[in-house]
């Protein structure tokens, strides 16, 4: 018999991913494509960068040298967001990286969806003494998503008219920062669902909205997460015609059992009923039924 010496482990980090939705393995591929990790050293410089996707999705292994590290990871980055200032490894710092929305869409103007985006943040050390490290990092939704019904009473339908409808939302925010903004500890094991620090910036939205056959418009809006304190504006245009006046939403959010800086997964069914008034209700909702009287 031949007695191999054992082999050298070729990492001494890996990294697991997982959704803290569904932290159970295997889950994380239904809700991400890709992630981008980005590794900073105890001093908070950028030194290295990834894509992971495919079979690397839930994981990386890397050799680093002993130290402190601080992850942060952007799940489903794509060309609707943009990372600024451009990451340099050995010279951007962490605390002045963001990811934006809003950086090709001029004051005033409307820009499409965005990516629906994960964030996960975390640090670990790497021991000199030769052990290795296996952490598992959690990523949180980190977007919006409002799927929007409109539906008029008799004698408020809009009048005949011409163009395409549109959904359009004002102050939205655009910004995310790299560093953590909180947490939130998951209800069974040690991890957490961990938010990013969000700047003031705000942008407006815009999506395509179809009538479906019971005369009912239906649009979609993804967005990056709204806050308690955000003002979303919620108006229907045909064309350039607007046929339903400016309504704040957070009149609507307010109302909720959840408010949206706890909500781990901001993701709506909005039934918009357009009468005397403009009411807001939660369309799959069976336990809150009250509806917003918002206009």
């Amino acid at each position: 018999f031949n007695f191999d010496e054992p082999e050298v482990c070729p990492y001494n980090v890996r990294l697991n991913y997982r959704y803290a939705g569904k932290p159970d393995a295997g889950q994380l591929s239904v809700y991400v494509d890709n992630i981008r990790q980005f590794l900073f050293n105890e001093d908070g410089v950028l030194v290295d960068v990834r894509m992971l996707k495919g079979d690397s999705l839930e994981h990386w292994q890397g050799e680093l040298p002993p130290g402190r590290y601080t992850l942060v990871a952007w799940g489903n980055t794509g060309t609707e967001s943009d990372v600024v200032p451009p990451p340099e490894p050995s010279g951007t710092q962490l605390r002045e990286l963001m990811i934006t929305s809003a950086a090709r869409t001029p004051a005033g103007s409307y820009r499409s969806n965005t990516e629906r985006l994960y964030y996960g943040y975390g640090t670990f050390e790497v021991p000199a003494t030769g052990v290795s490290v296996n952490r598992t990092m959690y990523l949180t939704h980190c977007h919006a998503v409002l799927r929007i019904t409109v539906r008029w009473k008799d004698g408020y339908y809009p009048a005949e008219g011409t163009g395409g409808y549109t959904l359009r939302l004002r102050g939205v925010p655009s910004e995310y920062g790299f560093p953590m903004g909180y947490d939130i500890p998951l209800a069974v094991g040690e991890g957490a669902f961990t938010f990013p620090s969000m700047g003031s910036p705000v942008t407006w939205h815009r999506t395509k909205a179809a009538m479906n056959y019971n005369d009912e418009l239906t649009g979609e809006l993804v967005t990056y997460r709204l806050t308690s304190g955000s003002h979303p504006l919620l108006s229907i245009y045909r064309g350039d015609e607007r046929i339903m006046k400016e309504i704040d939403l957070q009149l609507f959010f307010r109302k909720l059992p959840v408010s949206l800086d706890e909500n781990t997964e901001q993701e709506f069914d909005l039934l918009v009923t357009i009468g005397e008034t403009i009411v807001v209700t939660q369309a799959n909702a069976s336990d809150w039924e009250e509806g917003g009287g918002l206009g």
